[in-house]
């Protein structure tokens, strides 16, 4: 996974088709750069939203919930940002989207830290 407390920040000069094509030519020129907070400031139900529920339009909250094996009331409460993410539901959450154990869970500690600090 790709550290989410990190940006990458490309030279506008970099012609896009060409870095499609050859990515290991502009390596030297792609930099990352820290969030100004140096956090993801999102609950991991924004996540979830955006890397699976966008492309599984078609199914209802129960199909999904039924999907996770979870109740829909519990969808709702994490989509709703009242549940996070635990070691337990990190696997169905994985098992489900392709994104592993460990994506969700530090997805949840990013959460966790940015929300102590505030």
């Amino acid at each position: 996974m790709a550290c989410l407390s990190e940006g990458v920040k490309m030279n506008t000069e970099i012609d896009i088709e060409m870095l499609k094509k050859n990515p290991e030519i502009y390596r030297d020129t792609i930099q990352l750069v820290k969030r100004t907070d140096g956090l993801f400031c999102k609950h991991p139900s924004d996540f979830f939203n955006r890397n699976y529920l966008k492309h599984v339009g078609s199914m209802t909250n129960e199909e999904v919930a039924e999907n996770l094996g979870i109740t829909p009331k519990h969808l709702s409460n994490f989509l709703n940002e009242k549940v996070n993410v635990d070691p337990h539901f990190a696997v169905r959450l994985a098992k489900a989207t392709g994104f592993c154990v460990g994506t969700w869970l530090e997805v949840q500690r990013k959460f966790d830290t940015y929300d102590s600090a505030k």
